[in-house]
């Protein structure tokens, strides 16, 4: 009984990491396009790639913090359900915050390619868009933490 535990404690972690896995690289591959095509901009890349790979990670930390809560946990205290829901909720929610940030950056970063005198605006609506993505997984956290009691 306890490695099912264990097992959804590395699903946690492991749905959400591979999402800011994928996340992340999508916007270090954009970013280095970017400063390839447009070198004078690169700074303003580097800033806008530190931004969105920070945001990305939070997802995988979520999934930590449910993952070691579910580890922490004596298997008599609570049923094997509500430990396999916990890691999904925060493991599939941490996927697609991690996947849709990434996407989300990157095309922050093409459109400011295309239209660099309009990077003020597209970075203002990237962090707006960025916080409501954000918020799934903040939501899958929440369910995950009420699960588990």
């Amino acid at each position: 009984m306890e490695s099912l535990y264990v097992l959804w404690a590395g699903l946690a972690i492991g749905l959400a990491g591979l999402g800011v896995g994928i996340g992340e690289g999508m916007v270090a591959k954009k970013s280095l396009e970017s400063m390839g095509k447009n070198p004078d901009m690169s700074n303003y890349f580097l800033v806008l790639t530190i931004l969105g790979i920070a945001l990305v990670e939070s997802a995988a930390i979520y999934g930590l913090i449910i993952a070691f809560q579910i580890m922490g946990m004596e298997p008599w205290t609570i049923e094997a359900w509500r430990a396999v829901a916990a890691g999904c909720a925060i493991g599939f929610a941490g996927l697609g915050a991690g996947i849709g940030e990434g996407m989300l950056v990157s095309g922050a970063m093409d459109a400011t390619l295309r239209n660099p005198e309009m990077k003020t605006k597209i970075m203002t609506f990237m962090i707006l868009f960025l916080a409501l993505v954000e918020s799934v997984a903040i939501y899958g956290l929440i369910i995950a933490f009420q699960l588990l009691g």
